[in-house]
């Protein structure tokens, strides 16, 4: 029971992650993560206007960073010079600067030696890279930047000063590592990184118990503890805190120094998850609005569109991630759901082509030959898309790739009767 116990903790901390690789089915007609088998706890906005609302203006200042600098330095009792240092090289990442944001970390490292922060910077830049693709590209640059990043930061605990910083530094490498592992469906080693991670992050709480970031994780788990527990059989259920998971994200996405994107971007999984698509898209468009290329948030808003049946909307912002990423196929994948809800075949054809060109696992090859063979079934070639469907089985044994043939089969025999 301790086992499994332990297990929710790790799966309930990159629950958001988990949802962002979901696939769905053809028609996607449910997009939360669970199912629905858990109850809402809110309802969505009726304002559509709310989705676009100015952030509330902040008061000017004569002081030469933002405020949330000084209230960082002052938290953590750090050199505010270096906390902003620290917070524009942050900000580049999520502004999808990657090339400028390794050099800022690289910067802020040859200024503050010791600091670990140039090899941090490559962990951050790597791992957004292949969160875009949900790929493993640069695997081997992560994992060297993520072991000289622990070995670095492990040196600089050891002399006292900044501990609470490099708890918290340590332990987000360390969680982006139980993430990064679960992708690999390591579940056992990402359950022993989860656990390091959190070690840091209550350390880090120990010395700096006003620093509003580190309720990133206590949100994350409250939540998606509940949810992923009273989803999953054979786990045990827990008493249910997703209230709570929200208020703590909440307030980072308000008061957070450097994770305040990251919660609003966990939000908008939150509010998928509650089925409130208007607040999903408000939470999206609020990061958009600071971040238009942000290729992760954009295809997430292209999703959530698709999801509302605004297709014009949804396109565009599948399109704005091509035109930054042109060789994301995740953009493509889901460009040629969309299409095909619209009846755009020929469209739809090009952009499950191109995904189809691209190097693929043998799952994501399974799924684009099944929604090619979607296509070819919607033009009654019966023949095309039951030859499509059957390599997709042949690939990736998706069941639905039996169904499929199935579905073809009998709407042959119905249009043979026709005749």
């Amino acid at each position: 029971m301790k086992a499994l116990k332990t297990l929710s903790l790790a799966i309930a901390l990159v629950g958001p992650t988990l949802a962002w690789a979901q696939d769905g089915d053809d028609d996607f007609e449910d997009p939360t993560y669970s199912g629905g088998a858990v109850k809402p706890i809110v309802e969505d906005i009726e304002d559509e206007a709310s989705e676009t609302s100015a952030q509330p203006e902040v008061a000017e200042t004569i002081r030469p960073y933002p405020d949330k600098v000084y209230e960082g330095a002052r938290v953590l009792n750090m050199d505010v010079a270096f906390v902003n240092a620290c917070h524009e090289a942050i900000e580049m990442v999520y502004e999808r600067n990657y090339a400028e944001a390794k050099k800022a970390f690289e910067e802020i490292q040859r200024r503050y030696p010791g600091s670990a922060l140039g090899p941090v910077g490559k962990v951050l830049v790597y791992q957004a890279l292949m969160l875009e693709n949900l790929d493993f590209r640069y695997e081997k640059q992560y994992e060297l930047a993520s072991n000289k990043a622990r070995q670095q930061l492990m040196e600089a605990l050891e002399t006292r000063g900044n501990d609470a910083w490099e708890h918290f530094i340590l332990g987000g490498i360390l969680g982006i590592d139980a993430i990064h592992t679960m992708r690999r469906g390591n579940y056992f080693a990402a359950l022993s990184r989860g656990l390091e991670a959190m070690k840091s992050v209550n350390r880090s709480k120990e010395l700096a118990p006003e620093f509003p970031d580190l309720l990133v994780g206590d949100g994350l788990y409250n939540y998606w503890r509940t949810v992923i527990t009273r989803t999953t059989k054979g786990l045990p259920d827990f008493s249910d805190k997703r209230t709570l998971g929200i208020e703590q994200l909440k307030s980072v996405e308000e008061k957070g120094i450097f994770l305040g994107p990251a919660a609003t971007f966990a939000l908008t999984f939150t509010w998928l998850e509650e089925g409130a698509l208007k607040r999903a898209t408000a939470s999206a468009l609020r990061n958009h609005k600071a971040y238009p290329n942000n290729v992760v948030n954009n295809l997430q808003l292209g999703r959530l569109y698709m999801y509302r049946r605004n297709y014009k909307e949804s396109e565009r912002f599948f399109e704005m991630v091509i035109s930054v990423s042109p060789e994301n196929r995740r953009a493509h994948y889901y460009l040629t759901r969309m299409l095909v809800r619209q009846k755009r075949l020929a469209d739809a054809e090009t952009h499950i082509n191109k995904f189809l060109s691209f190097q693929l696992t043998k799952r994501e090859r399974a799924n684009g030959l099944l929604l090619k063979s979607q296509i070819f079934y919607r033009r009654k070639d019966w023949n095309t898309a039951e030859s499509l469907a059957r390599e997709a089985w042949k690939v990736g044994k998706l069941k639905r790739a039996k169904n499929r043939i199935s579905k073809i089969s009998r709407a042959r025999n119905r249009e043979a009767k026709k005749d």
